[in-house]
């Protein structure tokens, strides 16, 4: 993509907007249209970015650049100029109350109509149900089957992990994410959130979060001297999305939550049976230190339609009076009642199995995907599971944060990289907390990635009841398979302080009675240097196809039902945004960034 923008911009965005692809020439507007149409045939741009004032050039350079798109930016309250270019194929509009709003919103537009549309073609064989291998059998997976199978698709899936229904009250061996880590999740419309976009106004040399640790307000929780050349590239990738696009890309994320939302209450009312025991709560408070981030919040969470009321803290202290200690010194100081639920992840998914088996899907375990085979053509030709090759019309594969132990060509596994989360776990008696908890965090870590802390009610194996609490994430790398105890130092600081700070008497007693050890518990997230997930389709040597799908920066669990959605779209002849927002090489293929 190259982008020329031929009127001034707004003091405050110069540096935000510019990159190498990027050509800013103002002085091209008060050219004479022959001179500048000439210049702007050298520079041979995409889009060109103008503003009002500029329309009678913009509509000569039109004639005279007749592949060129252009867009036109002006502010609500002016009056339209009348040489203004109509708008059509070649000629957008963007309106807002400021140059830097309207200025913005015309480099979104400029990105959407350059990168490519990754529409998967039209299978070989038709979109009719057919033999699937899903590979990976955490909750993205399992929603994935679930719908695949709703539609006739006769669903197989493999997992490294033990059989999670041979006991009801231990982690299998080898789990991700879902049956290894914390026994909770949190759906709300900001889960997975493009966390860059929480500074829109970085620079490129303001840009190095992902080079300091978390004491240090930053993403890191190896001593940046311990990561290697894959590490410093997969940073270097991260390091060049520039803030109006990380922005954009979570608004896309966004998006993507809040249609899942709707499935989500599409499948419990279809499928109560998963929720059975799986202490599902069906509501969502943010809390707030100080009034600053809870004003920012407030305006956050109404422009995305997630906030449903300001709470009284008052009312608070009565409802849940697990947080009166913690309201009464001062430690929250406003709240949000916000759409969402929480529920038990591990019993949540075990139930998913037993409905997936009960309608004939099949399940093998401890069966690991090792490569991904392809033709000679470029096409799937199979999958090397456990050493043996298997083959079917159609492959899911979703990995976790383990896509680069897999052999093959796939951008998506290639972008994966490992993000460590910790937690630790309260009692919940006495006065217990019932509704989960979205916490904006103050103190150590706070300024970056251990911004937040989530807490969510619900119960041990035994029954007890219990608080989940877990604060921050790291970086280790791309090999979600070593992670050292020196990495797990600063998060464990981060959760710690938070669960003493909210919940006081619960957090000394977890201390006393062993509930919580020398190091809390951790588990492997996938990450992506964009901040997006991954939805990849390749066509298959069947007349099929082969979908990557994860790198869901923490949020898998919110987005599932609608990747389950892009996954089936492909499998049949329909698209889905989601194969081009997701698509690897999304970035790229605008920027021409390094793969």
């Amino acid at each position: 993509m190259k982008i020329v923008v031929m009127s001034w911009l707004a003091r405050e965005t110069v540096e935000i907007f510019l990159r190498s692809n990027i050509a800013y020439r103002p002085d091209l507007a008060a050219r004479p249209a022959h001179v500048a149409g000439d210049e702007l045939a050298l520079l041979a741009p995409d889009v060109v970015i103008a503003r009002a004032a500029d329309g009678e050039a913009v509509a000569a350079l039109q004639a005279l650049l007749p592949d060129c798109r252009f867009i036109v930016c002006r502010l609500a309250s002016a009056e339209p100029a009348r040489d203004l270019p109509q708008p059509g194929a070649r000629c957008a509009w963007v309106c807002a109350s400021t140059w830097e709003r309207a200025e913005y919103e015309a480099f979104v537009l400029a990105e959407a109509l350059c990168r490519p549309r990754h529409w998967p073609h039209p299978p070989a064989m038709g979109g009719q149900p057919a033999d699937v291998i899903l590979v990976g059998a955490g909750v993205v997976n399992l929603v994935t089957a679930l719908v695949l199978r709703t539609h006739g698709f006769d669903v197989s899936v493999v997992d490294r992990m033990a059989d999670p229904l041979a006991s009801e009250h231990e982690r299998p061996r080898g789990a991700g994410a879902t049956f290894g880590g914390r026994d909770a999740r949190i759906f709300s419309f900001n889960e997975s959130r493009q966390h860059l976009a929480c500074s829109p106004r970085y620079t490129p040399q303001t840009h190095t979060q992902f080079r300091a640790k978390v004491s240090q307000d930053g993403w890191l929780s190896r001593v940046p001297e311990h990561l290697g050349a894959r590490e410093q590239q997969w940073i270097r990738q991260l390091e060049q999305v520039p803030p109006w696009v990380a922005l954009a890309y979570g608004n896309d994320i966004v998006g993507f939550n809040r249609q899942s939302a709707a499935r989500w209450q599409e499948i419990f009312s279809l499928h109560p049976e998963i929720l059975q025991d799986a202490h599902y709560i069906g509501r969502l408070l943010r809390v707030y230190p100080d009034q600053a981030s809870f004003a920012a919040a407030r305006t956050a969470e109404a422009e995305i339609g997630a906030l449903i009321r300001t709470l009284d803290l008052r009312r608070l202290r009565d409802d849940e009076p697990a947080l009166a200690d913690a309201i009464d010194r001062g430690a929250i100081a406003g709240a949000l009642a916000v759409r969402g639920f929480s529920l038990n992840i591990q019993r949540f998914g075990r139930n998913l199995v037993r409905l997936l088996q009960e309608l004939g899907v099949r399940f093998s375990w401890q069966q690991q995907l090792e490569t991904i085979r392809h033709d000679d053509a470029g096409a799937v030709s199979g999958l090397v599971i456990g050493g043996q090759l298997c083959r079917a019309r159609h492959y899911v594969i979703c990995p976790g944060a383990h896509g680069r132990s897999i052999e093959g060509r796939s951008a998506a596994l290639d972008a994966i990289g490992a993000m460590v989360g910790i937690w630790v776990t309260l009692p919940n008696d006495g006065m217990p907390l019932s509704s989960p908890l979205k916490v904006r965090r103050r103190g150590f870590g706070s300024g970056e990635a251990a911004q937040g802390a989530n807490i969510v009610p619900g119960r041990d194996a035994s029954g007890a009841p219990v608080l989940h609490c877990s604060s921050g994430h790291g970086f280790v790398g791309v090999d979600a398979a070593d992670v050292r105890a020196a990495d797990l130092e600063e998060l464990a600081r981060c959760v710690m302080q938070t669960a003493e700070d909210l919940f006081g008497d619960k957090f000394h007693r977890a201390r006393s009675s062993g509930l919580i050890g020398a190091t809390p518990e951790y588990c492997i997230r996938p990450w992506t240097p964009s901040g997006l997930g991954l939805l990849e389709v390749q066509d298959a040597a069947s007349g099929g196809r082969l979908v990557v799908s994860g790198g869901h920066n923490t949020g898998g669990f919110a987005q599932s039902p609608e990747v389950a959605q892009a996954v089936l779209c492909a499998l049949q002849e329909r698209p889905h945004p989601m194969h081009a927002l997701y698509h690897p090489r999304r970035f790229a293929d605008v920027f021409e960034a390094s793969a």
